[in-house]
């Protein structure tokens, strides 16, 4: 964790940006640590909310589209024989997959918001050659409520933004459960309005 902080604290925008699209093409890298200490470097007038925003959101299409692009061209043969490099985790992959096998693309929304899930689902995606331009989409609606919420919570939690490390699930719980309840309205409003 140490090593991310100082490389934000030395690098800026641009530390961030990398850690952001290595964390969305399956490199561990907490997005909790880069997001919530970019919240907190927000309260100290380091970073501008509106600039964290458009790097973090830009990194995770980035790092998800390479993510994407290793599924299509590599599929599950190269996950499995560099996967031990950068700490793959089996259970995970097979649970995205299942995701996105049994929903498409909601799954790329949805497993966007899901911590574990969220950076593989991209892989599934790649290959099972998902239209990338509607990958795209997905990814875009899914990493802006992420980011939003991380970089946020560590702007109010200020010099206790580790807590978003120690309560991540209970965050991200509620997170979940807004954006359901968000989406759920949003897609019933665009079906009525349809008829």
């Amino acid at each position: 964790m140490e090593y991310i902080i100082s490389f934000m604290e030395t690098y800026g925008y641009a530390a961030m940006f990398i850690a952001m699209v290595l964390e969305n093409a399956n490199i561990p890298i907490p997005s909790e640590i880069v997001l919530g200490f970019a919240g907190y470097l927000i309260a100290q007038g380091v970073f501008d909310m509106h600039t964290t925003m458009v790097v973090g959101t830009l990194a995770g299409i980035v790092g998800s589209v390479l993510s994407y692009w290793m599924g299509e061209y590599g599929g599950r043969p190269l996950l499995l024989k560099y996967g031990k490099y950068v700490f793959f985790n089996e259970h995970k992959f097979e649970l995205a997959e299942k995701m996105f096998n049994k929903y498409g693309g909601a799954a790329v929304f949805f497993g966007r918001l899901l911590p574990g899930v969220r950076t593989f689902i991209s892989f599934p995606a790649g290959m099972a050659r998902y239209p990338m331009w509607h990958f795209i989409i997905w990814t875009v609606l899914g990493t802006i409520p992420w980011t939003i919420l991380l970089v946020y919570l560590g702007k109010i939690l200020g010099e206790n933004w580790q807590d978003l490390i120690e309560y991540n699930h209970e965050f991200l719980i509620v997170m979940i459960v807004v954006f359901v309840i968000i989406a759920a309205v949003l897609g019933f409003k665009y079906y009525r309005n349809r008829r």
